[in-house]
């Protein structure tokens, strides 16, 4: 199998975490993902499948998949094509629109969201690109068309929280909901919406995540090593 990985333009990087291209499965491929932010798969040929613990789904061919809290598994049959990108908080409220926790752990057809129309016109064009780089550029002009405006109250917020993530050595709930400037419940409503989880359950995944970096840069031995900030808001 075959990941090609592509960096989202200027205007997109506030939105997208980054693009890629699977090719070239010439068997039946099982991989295991890690939890991350909500992502988009496009099935360009052959046909995929995913598992959150439960039962294996069968992919529609235009796939919204949720933010997880776990790792989950997506099978590919031989032949299989996918043109994927990460959305990172921002880009969920400006594509889709929908609070986060709505869609956590499961896959939606991108069709109720978008329409049959747009999605099967996105997927021809595609299909017929003539390279991956104008694959990539397909997939962010149609991005760019469906794009909502957002609040300049909704955007300091994602940002506040982004930092929170990146920066606070301890990620302590206090802290957030001091820089936030809401209450409790509304801190819980923020992380709910933009992550899928409970501030508290962020927290956690993103300390687990911190220590997993931790651990392939340096080893074991790098836990007891001060907290430097890394880009994990994006994973």
């Amino acid at each position: 199998m075959r990941l090609d990985y592509y960096i989202p333009s200027l205007k997109l990087q506030h939105r997208l975490t980054a693009h890629a291209i699977v090719t070239e499965v010439v068997a039946p491929a099982l991989e295991i993902l890690p939890a991350m932010l909500p992502n988009l798969h496009i099935r360009l040929a052959g046909a995929s499948s995913y598992a959150f613990g439960g039962p294996v789904i069968p992919a529609p061919r235009v796939t919204l998949l949720g933010p997880t809290s776990a790792a989950y598994k997506m099978l590919l049959a031989p032949g299989t094509e996918i043109v994927t990108t990460g959305l990172l908080p921002q880009g969920w409220l400006t594509f889709v629109g929908a609070p986060a926790a709505q869609f956590s752990d499961r896959i939606v057809d991108a069709a109720s969201i978008w329409g049959d129309c747009k999605t099967h016109q996105l997927c021809d064009r595609l299909v017929s690109a003539a390279s991956d780089t104008a694959r990539v550029a397909v997939l962010e002009s149609f991005l760019l068309q469906e794009t909502r405006d957002l609040s300049d109250v909704t955007l300091a917020r994602t940002a506040t929280i982004d930092q929170w993530l990146e920066r606070s050595a301890a990620l302590s709930l206090d802290l957030l909901r001091a820089e936030l400037g809401v209450s409790n419940r509304q801190t819980g409503r923020l992380t709910l919406d933009l992550y899928g989880v409970s501030p508290k359950t962020l927290a956690m995944k993103y300390r687990a995540l911190r220590a997993a970096a931790i651990m392939t840069a340096h080893g074991e031995a790098g836990l007891n090593r001060p907290w430097s900030p890394l880009r994990i808001s994006r994973i």
